[in-house]
């Protein structure tokens, strides 16, 4: 093996070692398979969709979660909307969510870590509401029967949001009432924060999975997604047939 290619894969190498140890997780990428996050059917920038890879890091604690509700009063925002985007662990499936708010509790009484007195969000014995969020300005009514006493991240997709299929406009739908986690989730159940999103890469793992076992189902990739792909990925092979030829075309002319 030429020496160049011995220092190009220990490059590879080390890049690959280096941004495990940063992440602390393994693997510290998720591929987005469904399109709980997006805003719309196509494809946008600074947006999770489907088909996108996730770079995931580490929590060190719940404490440095940024929710929704803290976002909303710091400015902090992550791929289009307020709070950090969590990685949590379901009966072997990772979600990919939005933190909404921590939900805690003085004995029989709810309790929404950050609320300050904002206007918009209504704490009652069995519900609690966030007027107007998202970016379609739905509520988010969190029911507390069936979770009382329960603490932890109250999560929910931004596709809820905006365009709950369960219920249309004006209200969105919380993970605990859809069903994929129906107690709050707990620090434990955390895998990490969304960092970094790299679009349209995890079709390459998606799309034979979606050929093979859902041929008779609609495709929930954006459709412009396989545009950007393949441009994307003739772009990286014109770069690297050009990098490869100068060398060659170099030492001809000696």
């Amino acid at each position: 093996m030429k020496k160049s290619g011995i220092i190009t894969i220990a490059v590879i190498i080390t890049v690959f070692l280096g941004i495990t140890l940063y992440s602390g997780v393994w693997p510290p990428v998720s591929v987005v398979s469904s399109g709980s996050m997006q805003h719309s059917g196509s494809w946008e920038p600074g947006v999770i969709t489907t088909g996108d890879l996730v770079y995931i890091k580490k929590v060190v604690s719940a404490g440095s979660i940024e929710t929704y509700v803290n976002g909303s009063e710091s400015g902090y925002q992550s791929f289009g909307e307020y709070g950090n985007v969590i990685i949590y662990d379901y009966g072997g499936h990772q979600i990919i969510h939005r933190a909404m708010f921590y939900l805690g509790w003085n004995g029989s009484n709810p309790i929404v870590y950050g609320y300050t007195g904002q206007p918009w969000i209504q704490i009652n014995p069995n519900n609690i509401t966030l007027k107007n969020i998202g970016y379609s300005g739905k509520n988010l009514v969190v029911e507390l029967n069936s979770i009382r006493g329960m603490s932890g991240f109250i999560t929910c997709g931004d596709f809820n949001l905006g365009n709950s299929t369960l219920n249309p406009a004006p209200v969105a739908d919380q993970d605990q009432v859809l069903g994929f986690f129906d107690p709050p989730v707990k620090y434990g159940e955390i895998v990490g924060e969304a960092v970094l999103d790299i679009p349209w890469f995890g079709l390459i793992k998606l799309w034979p999975m979606w050929e093979l076992h859902l041929a008779n189902q609609e495709n929930p990739a954006p459709a412009n997604s396989y545009f950007y792909l393949i441009v994307s990925v003739a772009a990286m092979g014109t770069v690297l047939y050009v990098t490869n030829k100068i060398p060659t075309r170099e030492k001809n002319k000696k």
